[in-house]
């Protein structure tokens, strides 16, 4: 009986090490990681872009010009609404441990967005040419959903996604010059624009913390696709001092866009960082 209480108690010494060291590796390693709160996305880039409308010739090119062509700036905020954790295998020294992971987020974005260019030059007769230049800057307030897929803990992420909203238009105006000498502004003041998108995002992390499953700190590419429209039914036009109110369809000067409606897509590359609250 002696023999058998003091192999008991033998056992009891060698395993109590190993179960206080599994414990403190249980408290810094915990099998479940603290899922996302929100997540902030900061990021620039550039758009090109191509309208359903003739805007006009430049030389004997066409020019499908897009609001969304140009410089960007976009601001996000994505909140996880139907979260889902997978087990990770990857530390087997610790054991299995479970990562979260975001199947379905909840994204309100802006921005700025600054679109140059659609400079047409049109012949009016042999020897006289008008040239057009344009400018739009635009704010968007979108909601969308995404639905993201990771490889695993501190590997990247990918996600679709799709939304819509409205566009705040800040600038959007016409600098139209004659060869014969003459020139004026057209400065339009639509109403607010809506659009639909759709995106494709692929996120690197950067700061990947295995204690806690997650990485705070996300290096991000995105490939976003805009299909938008705007209506501007008067424009303000100024030249010679003067300024005056000219509804689009009465427009003699305007060649090509006698309608109200402004169309068109563009595909944007953007590259930036995200901050993951936990």
């Amino acid at each position: 009986m002696k023999k058998i209480v003091l192999a008991l108690l033998a056992m009891l010494f060698l395993e109590l090490p190993t179960q206080v060291l599994a414990q403190d590796e249980e408290e810094f390693f915990p099998e479940q990681g603290y899922p996302t709160l929100v997540s902030m996305k900061l990021g620039g880039g550039w758009g090109i872009g191509r309208s359903r409308q003739l805007y006009g010739y430049n030389g004997n090119s066409e020019v499908w010009w897009s609001t969304g062509e140009g410089a960007k700036i976009n601001l996000a905020l994505d909140l996880p609404i139907v979260p889902i954790d997978v087990v990770n295998p990857d530390s087997l020294d610790f054991g299995l441990s479970s990562t979260p992971l975001v199947g379905l987020e909840l994204e309100a974005g802006t921005g700025y967005h600054l679109s140059t260019g659609g400079t047409t030059n049109d012949a009016i007769s042999n020897n006289v040419f008008v040239t057009t230049r344009r400018t739009t800057a635009y704010v968007p307030v979108t909601l969308g959903l995404n639905a993201r897929s990771s490889f695993g803990a501190g590997l990247p992420s990918v996600y679709v996604g799709v939304g819509g909203g409205i566009w705040l238009v800040a600038i959007y105006e016409e600098e139209v010059t004659s060869s014969s000498g003459g020139s004026f502004k057209r400065k339009m003041d639509p109403p607010l624009p809506f659009g639909l998108y759709g995106a494709m995002g692929f996120e690197v992390p950067l700061a990947f913390f295995p204690e806690d499953g997650n990485s705070l700190v996300d290096l991000y590419a995105e490939l976003r696709l805009t299909e938008m429209s705007n209506y501007v039914y008067e424009y303000q036009v100024s030249g010679d001092g003067l300024t005056r109110a000219v509804n689009v369809r009465d427009d003699a000067n305007q060649l090509y866009l006698n309608n109200e409606q402004r169309s068109a897509s563009n595909v944007a590359l953007t590259l930036g960082f995200k901050v993951n609250i936990y």
